[in-house]
């Protein structure tokens, strides 16, 4: 048997019920929300009955919400999947190795004073 390189597809998230749940926990009214998105109230409401939906259709919603749905998806994934997006933590992960020398040159510093203070 052959090793595969894919797994097989897993179920997916509802997609209509993550646009549910921040449409409802961000009390906002699908009026509002179709307005901005230039459709119809019942547009709307198909959208959150939706288990999928096109991504430019998501890409209209976070854009009109200013909520990144994309994100969201993401992060229901293994961290282990790879990615073209660019890692916003290497700064954080540059400044924390950094700091972790530093600390290295302190202690050895202290130690060294420490013997000092003991002759």
């Amino acid at each position: 048997m052959k090793n595969k390189k894919y797994k097989a597809a897993t179920n997916a998230p509802n997609v209509g019920q993550l646009l549910k749940n921040h449409i409802h926990k961000h009390r906002l009214r699908r009026g509002v929300l179709a307005g901005l998105l230039g459709r119809s109230y019942s547009t709307v409401y198909n959208y959150q009955e939706s288990p999928s939906m096109q991504t430019h259709i998501l890409w209209e919603l976070s854009t009109a919400l200013t909520h990144n749905f994309f994100m969201d998806l993401a992060a229901q994934l293994p961290a282990d999947f790879t990615t073209n997006a660019p890692d916003v933590t290497l700064p954080f992960q540059e400044r924390i190795a950094a700091l972790e020398e530093e600390a290295k040159l302190m202690n050895a510093k202290m130690e060294t004073l420490v013997a000092v203070m003991k002759k």
